[in-house]
């Protein structure tokens, strides 16, 4: 159950390790076609409208029990260009290193795999920057799950006249229940880090270092198999720090805490959510929950009220094609400003095995 952020792992790139593939080699197609229409009328955001799809063609190949290699391009099209968005060269190595704990490099399994809420980062990234690389490790047990990272967004030669960009990431859940329980109690731990500098470059702004932090009490109950599968409620009690002064705006610090209730029925989820902010900034997270405007100059209010709602509808035709419809409600208490958005995605991930080929 993933509370304050609707499950949406199913429709993303990166495949699950098979583990009695040993030596087999896919070609792997991962097509996202989607329509995401934003009615954002507030002083935070302005309203816009992404529609268009990706491809994503690959050739998998598992090296023994434990290894596999991942090579292939991504590609975007925006509907109305007439030619790619962008296109993207792919490589992974995700090697198991214990049973438990994965060493991922290149590709990451990036976006919403982090489990991170909405306010530290934004689900649209699988559009705007679908594709993460560096190095990950991810750890899953009973009790514990982990996934830490960090996504090199740009690097540097001496001299450039651009900065260095990375972003480092912590985000771990520990259940403090037993696993065959129907009721579930866990502590969530969340961190995001963005770095902006180098100091080989010869980029002329100073160096930039902003974190957010989030943590809090997750409760959920499992009511069994008919319509409504179960229920839960969570807080996360979230934080902001400038690490280095240098944001450009007056504050360094900042807070908000983010109670939510949850509901998965058979096709998918209702969320609603309270966000209470004073002073919060967060450079990857969905641009409504912010102090400040991504558009305007200048233009910051010191504390946020914002009610939220979402309710998806998933349906799997086969088990490579999935159809998914979401919409999603913003209302600003002070400004009496609402604001929704509403989206459909058809994903076909097909896997079709080529040959076996041994691995010396």
């Amino acid at each position: 159950m993933s509370l304050a952020q609707v499950d949406q792992t199913w429709r993303y790139y990166y495949p699950e390790f098979k583990e009695n593939a040993g030596n087999n080699l896919y070609f792997r197609l991962e097509n996202n076609n989607f329509v995401k229409n934003n009615e954002y009328f507030g002083n935070y955001i302005e309203g816009y409208t992404l529609m268009g799809y990706t491809a994503q063609p690959s050739l998998v190949y598992y090296a023994g029990s434990r290894l596999r290699i991942k090579a292939g391009v991504h590609v975007i099209q925006f509907s109305g260009m007439n030619e790619f968005t962008e296109v993207l060269p792919t490589f992974s190595i995700h090697t198991k290193l214990t049973d438990k704990l994965d060493l991922i490099m290149g590709g990451l399994k990036g976006d919403v795999h982090h489990r991170l809420i909405e306010p530290l980062f934004d689900p649209e990234n699988q559009y705007t920057r679908p594709i993460e690389n560096g190095f990950q490790f991810v750890y899953t047990s009973d009790k514990l799950w982990l996934d830490t990272w960090v996504d090199w967004e740009q690097f540097i030669f001496l001299g450039d006249d651009k900065p260095e960009k990375f972003t480092a990431g912590f985000s771990t859940e520990y259940t403090l229940t037993k696993p065959e329980s129907d009721f579930s109690l866990s502590i969530p731990g969340q961190l995001v880090a963005t770095h902006l500098g180098g100091q080989i470059s010869n980029y002329s702004e100073r160096m930039q270092s902003l974190a957010n932090l989030a943590t809090g009490l997750k409760m959920s109950y499992n009511i069994g198999e008919g319509f409504i599968r179960d229920i839960g409620i969570a807080t996360y009690f979230v934080t902001y720090h400038d690490l280095t002064a240098q944001s450009g705006w007056d504050f360094t610090n900042g807070s908000a805490i983010y109670p939510v209730a949850e509901v998965n029925y058979k096709y998918g989820t209702l969320m609603t959510g309270f966000w209470r902010a004073h002073n919060f900034l967060a450079p990857k997270g969905n641009s409504i929950f912010q102090s400040t405007s991504n558009y305007q100059p200048g233009y910051y209010t010191e504390y946020r009220n914002l009610i939220t709602s979402k309710l998806s509808f998933t349906k799997t035709f086969m088990k490579q094609i999935k159809f998914s419809a979401m919409i999603e409600t913003y209302y600003d208490v002070p400004a009496s400003q609402f604001d929704y958005s509403y989206g459909i995605n058809l994903v076909f991930t097909p896997n079709f095995f080529i040959s076996k080929v041994k691995f010396d």
